[in-house]
């Protein structure tokens, strides 16, 4: 899970990859290739007053650069028409609140031509009447989209009826159902949509809407693709996670090209101290290279994708919780000391927060990636970037993983190792507790940073309401019933979907627009 950084925004057509094993090398780069070359061919780009030169490229051992994947090599080059058979294959989900539509317009017109749009609001009623004339006009050049409301009464009642109930509420005042309000809501709505209207979508992506720099969506998007094509595990889920080259902040009349965000700041701190404490109760010694690093650090990762697979298997946290509970959540289901828990549980026992469900340990990848741009947005103020970094710790205080956690229930053991069992266990929990408590102390130390509304003392970070993974919802109910009971839905450009009534914006786009929009 290192860092990889784009170099190049457009590399040419470069030269394809070959697959070998887990590593990936370039075609035509075989040992005696007439094509490579070897160190003698560098000799004539140095003159003898360049000798310290040589002397520093014959001392650098490329084996020694810590900054490379296992089986990736240093420099790769995706090809152009790799890149555009991924995204082709991509949806990407714009989850927005409130955002000008001319703001989100220049978010969609970065996202690559092959990728399916896919709006999901939860903007006031009039304002999502714009976005939707805005996406209207954005897609007349057969651009396919789709654009949902997180209010929308047929897909709350979808996922109420066909296996996801805790994803919706009662309308306060009201006797009908909506799907709870919350960023990592109407992701799960977005991810849900795709699955079921279009199951031929491999790959899932997430943007911000409030992005101002069009050209950074247009490389993210990118990024992603080339992430997904540089997974070294082939046949493995992946989840691509960026970090931005930097955030931008205005100080004294001068931007300051700021490398990490506020929030980020604290939850990759925590996040690694996470994985600092499962390394040291690992008895197999599997995790020992992320003692006391700083390997996450895509914590907040807004903008992330991953396998369509991945994202129907993964239980996903509500509001900001959840990016950071990925990792949680991933290092939980993956980690080596859950063998024994999933023995457990698929005997009907219960292992911690996970309540009887066993663990998925299929291998995922995660690919973490530099971008060149910077990440110009909507300016937030302090108080909603306090609210996402103590969504984030809420996620590891609350949730730690098994093999930190004392409810964890072990499989039975021989006698002869029954003291030594016991001992880890305890060691564990140990760690587990010092990790809440150095959370609390953080807590007291930014008291005045972590106030609630009426100025009280908040002694714990929120606890993230944890849904169950999309996979569990029956896609087939689901989309019929959306199909014909939707307020909200409206597709564009998507031949093998079709509504069966006409959309209700018909008249105010007529008025505003003179024409009447597509079916």
């Amino acid at each position: 899970m290192h860092l990889i950084e784009v170099l190049e925004l457009d590399a040419g057509s470069g030269i394809p990859l070959e697959t070998v094993g887990s590593a990936y090398t370039p075609q035509g780069s075989e040992q005696g290739d007439e094509s490579s070359l070897d160190d003698s061919d560098y000799d004539d780009l140095f003159s003898d007053e360049d000798e310290d030169m040589r002397d520093l490229e014959s001392d650098t051992d490329p084996e020694d650069d810590e900054s490379v994947l296992d089986g990736v090599p240093p420099e790769v080059t995706i090809p152009q028409a790799q890149l555009d058979s991924i995204l082709g294959q991509m949806a990407v989900i714009v989850p927005c609140k409130g955002e000008d539509p001319n703001t989100i317009e220049g978010v969609l017109s970065g996202i690559p031509r092959g990728c399916l749009i896919v709006l999901v609001s939860n903007s006031e009623g009039r304002a999502y009447r714009k976005e939707v004339m805005m996406l209207r006009k954005f897609c007349r050049h057969a651009r396919p989209a789709l654009a949902i409301h997180q209010s929308d009464a047929a897909a709350a009642a979808a996922f109420n009826m066909y296996g996801l109930p805790d994803l919706v509420t009662h309308v306060a005042g009201g006797s009908h159902k909506r799907i709870r309000n919350g960023k990592g809501e109407g992701m799960m709505l977005g991810i849900a949509l795709v699955a079921a209207l279009c199951p031929q979508r491999r790959y899932v992506a997430f943007v911000d809407a409030d992005i101002t720099v069009p050209g950074a969506v247009n490389e993210y998007c990118r990024a992603f693709a080339a992430g997904f094509a540089l997974n070294p595990n082939p046949g493995t889920e992946t989840m691509v996670r960026l970090r931005w080259a930097s955030k931008p902040k205005v100080r004294n009349g001068e931007i300051d090209y700021t490398c990490e965000g506020r929030s980020s700041q604290v939850v990759n701190r925590w996040l690694n101290k996470l994985l600092s404490a499962m390394a040291d109760a690992d008895p197999t010694g599997s995790l020992a290279a992320a003692r006391d690093s700083e390997i996450i650090v895509t914590g907040n990762a807004g903008e992330h994708a991953m396998t369509m697979d991945l994202a129907l298997s993964l239980r996903l946290a509500n509001g900001y919780a959840i990016e950071p509970f990925h990792f949680v959540e991933l290092l939980d289901q993956l980690a080596p000391q859950n063998a024994a828990a999933a023995a457990a549980a698929a005997a009907g026992a219960h292992a911690g927060y996970n309540a009887g469900r066993v663990p998925n340990l299929q291998p995922v990848t995660i690919m973490q990636i530099r971008t060149r741009n910077p990440h110009f947005h909507r300016v937030t103020d302090d108080s909603h970037v306090r609210s996402m970094w103590a969504s984030g710790l809420g996620s590891i205080y609350h949730h730690l993983p098994a093999s930190l956690n004392n409810s964890t229930t072990q499989t039975p053991s021989p006698p002869s190792s029954a003291a030594f069992s016991s001992s880890s266990s305890s060691k564990s929990f140990a760690r587990g507790e010092k990790l809440r408590g150095d959370i609390l102390d953080f807590l007291a130390d930014n008291h005045e940073e972590n106030d609630n509304s009426k100025g009280e003392l908040v002694h714990e970070p929120p606890r993230p309401r944890i849904y169950p993974p999309v996979r569990q919802l029956d896609l087939d109910g689901f989309r019929e019933m959306v199909r014909s009971e939707h307020k909200t839905l409206y597709c564009l450009n998507l031949p093998h979907f079709k509504l069966p009534r006409p959309n209700t914006i018909a008249p105010v786009y007529h008025h505003q627009y003179g024409v009447t929009p597509p079916l």
